[in-house]
């Protein structure tokens, strides 16, 4: 009997053993996205807001990847695959000849899940991202008016009511500013900025039902790229250019992130012109923070939730993408001279950080 005793006393500490265990598990192991009952993009349209993330064509198959993108996120942003140029790819090889094939595929994959697209962009400055036949082409400005009007009309047709917004023309405002010494090859090709105006014509008879957007980085709070956007926006609309939304692409540096009520104010007086606001290519670049992994962490996750606390409280941002889902594929990657910035919700395993958490909480809040 003795012997039996001990042996149920054995049992039952064990029993108790593996019950403080499950207790200290449940209190001190986060969970993963996965085992949340509400996805963030459910937690959003408690707001009228609807969240987006890089449908990366080399991912969108991957199970992680494509588990996240297609639960948590609303639309897909369609990045890389509209340029003219690209290293795997392309819409423009020729002169006259277009590729849509990878952007056929992005859009076929939104469409499987029933998410719309926005798409960047129809025209960028950027000569890193334009075919050699453009650059080299001696083009006078009317030809390349010509060239531009072609492409818009061409790719715009082809996708016409499959692609809710356009991002019609990116980074003219800073890079005519020539900020970081950066250069506008449109402008400089053309002799000025009149293609803008076009651009967007062109955009609205090619598809009269697409979101067409101005998008730039560097214009989230009320300073010279945001001014001068401003006022070439109230010039344009009262001149009945159709120009629906300013795309703010809030690519955020973690050592000095915007001030909330900085932010709101400068959306709220683009909608007082008459245009939706839009955050199209959100990250946090930790590069430059003087801290543990652990605190930039913190600072990240805090500038997540108050980015996101903006966008909310303005009310008036429709939407609020995401430059990519984790780590590994991030754009500053292939940045020179920017080492371990880690600017995006997911590490390269796929485990949350607690960006992910503060966005939660962001949007938790009423």
């Amino acid at each position: 009997m003795p012997v039996l005793q001990q042996k149920l006393k054995i049992v039952i500490y064990l029993v108790l053993a593996i019950l403080l265990l499950s207790v200290f598990a449940f209190l001190y192991t986060k969970p993963s996205y996965k085992d949340s009952d509400i996805p963030l993009k459910e937690l959003a349209s408690q707001h009228n807001l609807e969240l987006g993330n890089f449908a990366i064509f080399n991912h969108i198959y991957e199970k992680p990847y494509k588990d996240i993108l297609t639960t948590q996120f609303d639309f897909v942003l369609a990045d890389n695959t509209p340029n003219w140029y690209f290293t795997d790819g392309g819409l423009r090889p020729t002169k006259d000849t277009y590729n849509f094939e990878q952007l056929d595929k992005i859009v076929e994959y939104a469409q499987s899940y029933d998410m719309p697209i926005q798409a960047h962009h129809y025209v960028w400055g950027d000569e890193k991202w334009l075919p050699e036949w453009l650059k080299n082409g001696n083009f006078s400005k009317e030809e390349l008016m010509q060239i531009l009007k072609d492409h818009i009309l061409t790719v715009g047709g082809h996708y016409k009511g499959q692609i809710r917004e356009w991002t019609v023309v990116n980074e003219a405002f800073t890079r005519n500013m020539h900020l970081y010494d950066l250069r506008d090859w449109w402008t400089d090709s053309i002799g000025d900025m009149s293609y803008i105006d076009q651009a967007f014509i062109w955009a609205r008879q090619a598809d009269p039902d697409a979101v067409l957007i101005l998008n730039d980085f560097g214009n989230d709070t009320v300073n010279d790229v945001s001014n001068a956007m401003y006022e070439y926006i109230k010039d344009a609309k009262s001149r009945g250019i159709p120009i629906d939304g300013i795309g703010m692409q809030m690519h955020i540096g973690g050592e000095y992130p915007p001030n909330k009520e900085d932010v709101i104010t400068n959306m709220r007086r683009f909608a007082d012109l008459g245009v939706d606001v839009y955050v199209t290519e959100f990250d946090v670049n930790m590069s430059d923070v003087k801290a543990s992994n652990w605190r930039k962490d913190q600072l990240q996750g805090k500038a997540y939730y108050e980015m996101i606390r903006a966008c909310i409280e303005s009310k008036v941002c429709n939407s609020f993408a995401f430059l990519g889902i984790t780590d590994s594929e991030t754009w500053y990657n292939y940045m020179d001279g920017i080492t371990n910035a880690r600017p995006l919700m997911f590490d390269k395993y796929y485990n949350p950080k607690p960006a992910f958490y503060s966005v939660r909480k962001a949007l938790e809040e009423k």
